[in-house]
């Protein structure tokens, strides 16, 4: 067996949850079109022909605006600290702009092994991936490999782990073959309560929530029992996550739901409580509380 840590990293929405996924085929962290949708490092673990892979996918690493937002951004850095190789995303659509930069000069004051990985290249022409080598040639230089893929569509995802190969170490497993993540149950069920709000919400909604398992009620002769908190920063996005009558908070409950039977496959009930929370992306007290807190 040979396996490595490959950091996955890049500016917010490149589409860094999405390949890794498709990778481990199996749904790891959560997707939407959001930026800042991933909050921590998340592992997805692929066990290929002998190998073990274990993807981090990162925070997009951006200039925080808040005590979230820079834990964010350093608990991806620092997993650069840990891979034996880093995997950085660019989106194919798009010229490589100052956030790429941004991310590029961390990558480099690494000084680990690289992959650069260009994505969405289904939405792009031949002459444009041409077009894009060249750039990336002028503007981040070479010495590294080119990878070019679609993590929506799984293209050129088996040139993606030969590249990575040699970067694996021989004689070593870090995880059971049939593990795909170390990311815990509960974990995984308030990611996809929040999954649900971004998928239903916009404007400053979705980088103003926090969920939170409040009680699990475990229950040999009935369904489980989940009450989960969602805090917002301010009482006028508490109404919006309502809705009228409740109906959009209904809505999130039945699809987190039936999403959460299907991860535990079991029935359970689901309540879920709004709760205001005057800027909690910035009291590293309760970031603390939900989670997002590292050791100095």
């Amino acid at each position: 067996m040979k396996a490595g840590f490959i950091a996955v990293v890049g500016r917010p929405n490149v589409g860094k949850s999405t390949l890794m996924n498709k990778l481990v085929s199996e749904k790891v962290a959560i997707v939407s079109d959001k930026a800042g949708t991933t909050r921590d490092n998340i592992k997805g673990i692929l066990n290929f022909q002998g190998k073990q892979y274990i993807f981090i996918d990162t925070p997009g690493i951006h200039k925080p605006k808040h005590l979230l937002g820079e834990y964010m951004t350093e608990i991806a850095i620092r997993s650069l600290k840990d891979a034996d190789a880093i995997l950085f995303l660019l989106d194919g659509t798009q010229e490589i702009s100052t956030g790429d930069f941004f991310v590029w000069e961390k990558i480099q004051s690494s000084k680990k092994p690289v992959v650069v990985l260009v994505n969405k290249i289904d939405k792009i022409s031949d002459e444009e991936i041409e077009e894009k080598k060249l750039e990336i040639q002028e503007k981040l230089g070479e010495g590294f490999k080119i990878v070019f893929a679609s993590g929506m569509y799984s293209f050129g995802l088996p040139r993606l782990l030969d590249a990575l190969e040699e970067y694996l170490e021989e004689g070593i497993q870090y995880y059971p073959e049939d593990m795909y993540t170390d990311m815990s149950i509960y974990r995984m069920i308030t990611e996809i309560v929040r999954e649900k709000i971004l998928e239903k919400t916009r404007d400053e909604i979705p980088h103003s929530v926090a969920i939170e398992i409040l009680n699990v009620a475990e229950r040999k002769e009935a369904k489980d029992k989940f009450d989960i908190n969602i805090y917002v920063e301010r009482s006028s996005q508490k109404g919006i996550l309502i809705g009228k009558d409740g109906k959009m908070l209904k809505e999130i409950g039945s699809e987190a739901r039936k999403e959460i039977e299907n991860l535990l496959e079991r029935k359970i009930y689901l309540t879920l409580w709004v709760k205001v929370k005057d800027d909690w992306r910035k009291k590293k007290p309760f970031l603390k509380e939900l989670g997002y807190s590292y050791e100095e």
